[in-house]
């Protein structure tokens, strides 16, 4: 049943990716600054709905007054499915640069989207890489842009949030970037755990901004109690299984 399914899905899916180079990037190509991002975007937030849409995932949003005006935004997130970042970019309509392998780089039309984000490669085998990337993150942060971490560090075997590393908080306090929790439930049951053909219900919820700027040593000593205690207790909160 689960490999039925993906199969359907693929036959939408794969079209609308493949043929994005024409539709999203060849139109931008002749556009310029905010207008050539606004049209990635909306071109981002179609693929990003479509994937969940062809997989049957119904993804309830809430708190999207919460999205701080500007940038220098840290998103930090508990991390279940593949499709978290579709899920990110189409039905909550966010946008931020995302670290991701550097094999990547090596997959077409993904790369392309890759670029479009400002994604951060890193080389996972390599601890020194993983330094230099955060870094590359923390300059994002300082230009103005949006960053997507998950500080688990990889995604749930089981679905319940995991261990959250404290080195993923140094980012956002380096940059003095306003942190917004991002909490996810229920997406791998739309695709890691498909069963069936019916409708997926999932959800993700965005939390309230925490600003780090005027943070003095001890609060952010605490930090990760604040954060990843939000994304907890939000994930208790919220409905459905893991």
């Amino acid at each position: 049943m689960k490999q039925i399914r993906i199969a359907f899905a693929a036959l939408f899916i794969i079209p609308i990716l493949a043929l994005s180079p024409l539709y999203a990037f060849l139109p931008a190509a002749f556009m310029k600054g905010e207008a050539k991002d606004r049209y990635l975007r909306r071109c981002g937030h179609f693929i990003g709905s479509s994937i969940c849409f062809f997989l049957g995932v119904r993804v309830h949003v809430d708190g999207q007054e919460n999205v701080p005006d500007g940038g220098n935004i840290c998103y930090m997130s508990n991390h279940q499915s593949m499709l978290d970042i579709a899920s990110f970019v189409g039905p909550a309509r966010l946008w931020a640069s995302v670290i991701v392998k550097a094999e990547i780089k090596k997959v077409p039309v993904i790369n392309m989207w890759c670029t479009a984000l400002d994604c951060v490669y890193i080389e996972r085998k390599s601890p020194h890489d993983s330094i230099k990337a955060i870094f590359r993150g923390v300059e994002k942060l300082k230009e103005g842009g949006n960053m997507l971490i998950y500080p688990e560090g990889t995604r749930s075997k089981s679905g319940a949030i995991g261990e959250m590393k404290n080195g993923s908080l140094k980012l956002a306090t380096r940059a003095k970037a306003t942190i917004v929790p991002v909490t996810v439930k229920g997406m791998r049951a739309g695709l890691e755990l498909i069963k069936n053909f019916k409708i997926v219900d999932a959800y993700v919820s965005i939390g309230e901004p925490i600003p780090t700027a005027d943070l003095d040593d001890e609060a952010i000593k605490g930090l990760d109690q604040v954060v990843y205690g939000a994304i907890a207790k939000r994930y208790e909160e919220l409905p459905g299984q893991n």
